[in-house]
């Protein structure tokens, strides 16, 4: 949940809006679409929103206050950077894995270890795949 509060902040740390009123009609962020004002069919609203409740307007409502809870904390390093230089253990772990040859699969817009990355690229290439059999040719 922490991360999921920090990503949705983006938007105000950058500036691109000026308060949380603006945030939640942002439309670029998913925070956008859990307080419901739009929709993202891939956006898995129902699991974030269940932390908070059962009734949908009370998770909002919890979902808002934990969200403005953190508004001045701004950039945190635990929760910034590729996921694999984080979850090797630093850049000192990834530099002497290389010189012994051992290689891992990263991408930093991918929070995670190399297996989960790798299930994450593996699936995301399966759907590109399915895409173009159905729509021919890009």
């Amino acid at each position: 949940m922490e991360l999921v509060r920090y990503i949705h902040l983006n938007p105000l740390r950058a500036r691109l809006v000026s308060n949380l009123a603006e945030l939640n009609r942002y439309p670029y962020s998913g925070h956008s679409t859990l307080m419901g004002f739009k929709k993202n069919p891939w956006q898995y609203v129902d699991y974030v929103l269940s932390f908070f409740g059962k009734r949908i307007s009370t998770c909002r409502k919890k979902y808002r206050h934990f969200v403005e809870k953190a508004v001045q904390q701004g950039r945190r390093s635990e929760l910034t950077g590729g996921g694999l230089v984080r979850s090797s253990g630093g850049w000192g772990v990834l530099k002497s894995m290389r010189r012994m040859r051992v290689h891992l699969k990263g991408d930093e817009r991918i929070l995670g270890d190399s297996d989960f990355v790798e299930s994450v690229l593996k699936k995301a290439n399966e759907v590109m795949e399915r895409k173009r059999g159905h729509e021919g040719c890009w």
